[in-house]
């Protein structure tokens, strides 16, 4: 979700960043070990979703408005919130190793976590909608 924002607001979200991410975790984590670093796997994981939030990124920003409850166009949406909303949205439609719950669980952790106190209600809901669609559809 961060390397996503950083690319949202003009960054790179390279290897470099990466680490740095990585570096922020270890100190955030309690009982982390001195340092985090990122498997093979995560690497792919974040590469993939990286890659293919891009790839998708008008599809996904059509989808999570089309799902957004009154007139919140995502010009309105929080860099933070679209960053979530982007990133679980690719995982509901591109991401089949990952359950539609644990993805919507999951973008609501980041968001009580990183965003404002409305913003996991407003993202549960976006998803939800986006969940449901998916199984109509």
């Amino acid at each position: 979700m961060q390397l996503l924002y950083e690319q949202l607001t003009g960054g790179e979200a390279d290897d470099e960043s990466l680490d740095l991410v990585y570096e922020q975790l270890s100190m955030a984590e309690k009982n982390a070990p001195d340092a985090l670093v990122p498997s093979d796997e995560d690497r792919r994981y974040i590469e993939d979703v990286l890659s293919g939030v891009k790839s998708h990124v008008q599809e996904l920003d059509q989808v999570i408005e089309e799902h957004s409850s009154g007139s919140w166009a995502l010009s309105r949406v929080p860099h933070v919130d679209l960053s979530i909303l982007r990133l679980s949205a690719y995982e509901l439609f591109y991401r089949g190793d990952i359950p539609d719950n644990v993805s919507i669980s999951e973008a609501m952790e980041l968001a009580e976590r990183y965003s404002e106190p409305k913003s996991s209600r407003y993202i549960n809901g976006v998803l939800g909608a986006i969940g449901r669609s998916k199984q109509k559809g």
